[in-house]
């Protein structure tokens, strides 16, 4: 039974990924023609008409479609047979003048002060123009910001640059003074959070006629009992000594 065309469509599209051009849509393969599916899945997101696959697409075209044109290994997939890919890194190349790559805002600062360090896979991925270059860091940070790299006067001081397919180069690191980095943004000095007010402050607040006021906790605060309080209980034996003494008083 024939495969829906929707279902050949993808296989044709993961074909042209997978052997043929990666670097057109931002991806690099491994050395054995390996790509981890999140990163396929991300550049087939970014096709109009393709938003739609996910990962059980892309294993419907791996055991769906005959001859078998595919294989998923945990969490990769290459095109077969193994080693069938057509895009592999050049032997050192002569690079343009300028190369771009788009760095994480997280990693913005690090950058700028150490240069573009090596990968976990060890080597860096750099586009040719600019919007290759945002296209790639916006699948890490949607506000990536772009580094130029000073390609040729690198590679004149012994930096090595591979061509990949026609839109990328791979080298390992690039020093600070090949790139021209944005500068950092300021952060701005948060403001202390205003304290709240005791019930100490409370009592001494001014009232204003007519109003109640209210303790921390919402009710209302007595303050002729508040006083009273504050004196001791000695204050009505004092007030009736002064009366006493006000009615023996001659008139």
């Amino acid at each position: 039974m024939r495969p829906p065309q929707r279902l050949e469509s993808l296989g044709r599209m993961l074909t042209y990924i997978l052997s043929h051009r990666p670097d057109e849509f931002g991806l690099v393969l491994d050395a054995q023609g390996w790509l981890p599916i999140k990163e396929l899945l991300r550049a087939l997101s970014e096709e109009p008409g393709w938003g739609f696959v996910r990962r059980s697409h892309l294993q419907d075209a791996v055991y769906l479609l005959t001859p078998r044109r595919f294989e998923i290994s945990a969490n990769l997939i290459r095109s077969l047979p193994a080693g069938a890919a057509l895009c592999r890194a050049a032997e050192s190349e002569w690079p343009p003048a300028l190369l771009y790559r788009a760095i994480t805002r997280k990693s913005h600062a690090v950058v700028a002060q150490q240069g573009l360090r090596p990968t976990p896979d060890g080597q860096l991925i750099l586009a040719r123009n600019v919007e290759m270059a945002q296209r790639i860091g916006q699948r890490r940070d949607p506000q990536a910001v772009l580094v130029t790299v000073q390609a040729q006067a690198a590679a004149a001081v012994g930096s090595q640059f591979y061509r990949y397919g026609e839109e990328l180069f791979l080298t390992t690191a690039i020093p600070l003074n090949f790139l021209q980095v944005p500068p950092c943004p300021k952060e701005e000095a948060k403001k202390p959070a205003p304290k709240p007010s005791t019930p100490e402050e409370l009592r001494h607040t001014t009232a204003i006629p007519g109003s109640v006021l209210l303790d921390i906790q919402g009710r209302p605060v007595n303050r002729s009992k508040e006083q009273r309080r504050k004196k001791g209980p000695e204050w009505k034996e004092q007030a009736r000594a002064e009366r006493r003494q006000r009615r023996r008083q001659p008139r």
